[in-house]
């Protein structure tokens, strides 16, 4: 006898299924009352998991062919994205030296730049990084203030060639290469000129941006700007070492230590500060849908110095460019320069990018005194393990070493479905 002749047995009588159907209206009523969640539920679920913005992405087999037949015909680029004092410049000029690369370098300093200029005004430098983007990633430069100061900007004396598709032709009348190229001869920008060069000399835009000039300091913010079908963007998430980088950024001024200089108090803050921002991009790229996720790149500028030509391989790959002789030459000559090698043609020192990498890469270990280096570790420890970078743990002897490498091969970010 099946389930529903039992209970139509059972429940001949009109009242008895009255009862049974009320008390169950009651039951559900009641049990919805008690389960509701509170506001402060309600806010937790929204700030839960910072991937919610991107679920949408992943609808429908549908959305994922009219990726890939978009993605055929969209404006190409690739944002690099890094703390500062963490290769950055030579990872850029990496793509700089590329002839289909309309490469920008630290764009995002036009927009803080800008933000500051309309301190009377209610645009936030978030909009204003937003538009930016937003038209960057589509060649197209119509904010009359960016351009002005992308002129002033990539027109200076001491570095000229930090991007050399705005320093040659059609923009300027000679070539880098030639004897007669001088920046004051290049052409006046106008929007439909920059556009126009971008858009019809070159197959891909590279930009590179340190993480404190984006808003929020998160890859979100650059991953939203490019939620279009217009345009393909991937993603190369460069870190380094943050026992490299935090002793870098104090002495070029990122930070100053103030008071009693031995509590290291600021180096404290900046190593919590930058770690925590290293570690929740980590965390939210991990939570990325698959299909996102490859197209993000996680770099470890270490790998670079250590095997430049066979990193360029990989970094190549990763946006469909052929590697080119005369960019592997360039490579490897500029990391094993040295960076009393830097001259006026290369601009000041924080643009020139001739340095023996292997040296940079150790620098540090004899650079830094322990004492720093233990408080690095103590707040940088869960995002060192992620990326593979090994503590010392006041060991000496294993900092001094220099023929133990402090970076691992295999570590758990790199297991995360990346390219």
């Amino acid at each position: 006898m099946t389930l529903r002749r039992i209970l139509r047995r059972h429940l001949r009588l009109t009242p008895l299924r009255i009862c049974l159907i009320g008390s169950s209206f009651m039951c559900f009523f009641f049990l919805g009352i008690f389960t509701l969640p509170n506001k402060q539920q309600i806010r937790r679920a929204n700030i839960e998991d910072i991937t919610d913005t991107y679920k949408e992405m992943l609808l429908t087999a549908a959305t994922r062919r009219k990726l890939a037949q978009h993605s055929r015909t969209a404006r190409k680029n690739l944002i690099i994205v890094s703390h500062g004092r963490s290769g950055s410049s030579l990872m850029g000029d990496i793509f700089n030296h590329n002839p289909s690369v309309f490469y920008m370098y630290e764009p995002l300093q036009s927009a803080k730049r800008i933000t500051k200029d309309k301190s009377n005004t209610n645009e936030s430098y978030s909009n204003i990084v937003d538009k930016f983007l937003t038209g960057v990633f589509r060649c197209k430069f119509d904010q009359p203030e960016i351009l002005a100061d992308i002129e002033k900007y990539y027109r200076k004396p001491d570095h000229p060639r930090i991007s050399q598709a705005i320093a040659s032709p059609p923009l300027c009348p000679y070539k880098l290469t030639d004897s007669r190229w001088d920046p004051k001869l290049c052409y006046p920008m106008t929007s439909a000129s920059l556009e126009s060069a971008c858009k019809d000399n070159y197959n891909l835009t590279v930009i590179k941006v340190l993480m404190d000039r984006i808003p929020e300091s998160n890859i979100k913010t650059v991953l939203t700007s490019c939620n279009s079908f217009d345009v393909d963007c991937k993603i190369l998430f460069l870190v380094r070492d943050p026992r490299a980088v935090i002793p870098s950024s104090r002495s070029f001024g990122f930070f100053n230590e103030k008071g009693n200089k031995d509590a290291l108090q600021n180096t404290r803050l900046f190593s919590y500060k930058l770690c925590k921002e290293t570690e929740e991009n980590l965390v939210f790229i991990r939570k990325l849908p698959d299909f996102l996720r490859k197209r993000i790149k996680l770099q470890r500028y270490e790998d670079v110095a250590m095997d430049p030509l066979k990193e360029l391989s990989g970094l190549y790959d990763f946006v469909g460019l052929p590697v080119l002789e005369s960019v592997r030459k360039w490579l490897n000559e500029t990391t094993q320069l040295s960076r009393s090698d830097c001259n006026e043609k290369d601009g000041a020192q924080a643009t020139c990018t001739k340095d023996n990498a292997r040296v940079a890469a150790n620098r540090w270990r004899w650079k830094v005194h322990p004492h720093d280096i233990s408080v690095i570790e103590y707040y940088c420890a869960s995002v060192m393990r992620l990326v593979g970078y090994r503590t010392v743990d006041r060991s000496y002897e294993l900092l001094a070493n220099v023929t133990i490498p402090l970076s691992t091969h295999d570590y758990e970010a790199k297991n995360w479905g990346l390219h």
